[in-house]
């Protein structure tokens, strides 16, 4: 397997971080979508009382 060689080092150093580092990226993008999501359908909402 083909892999660059600065990579190869990061992944030797870093990698028992990168899994829950990966994981806190990845949730933290859910949340913020989820966030939006929220934020659009509460404004949805306030705009049909009116």
């Amino acid at each position: 397997m083909f892999v660059v060689p600065g990579l190869d080092l990061l992944i030797e150093t870093f990698g028992p971080f990168l899994i829950p580092a990966t994981l806190f990226v990845l949730g933290a993008i859910g949340y913020f979508f989820l966030w939006l999501l929220t934020r659009s359908r509460r404004e949805t909402y306030t705009a049909d009382e009116d």
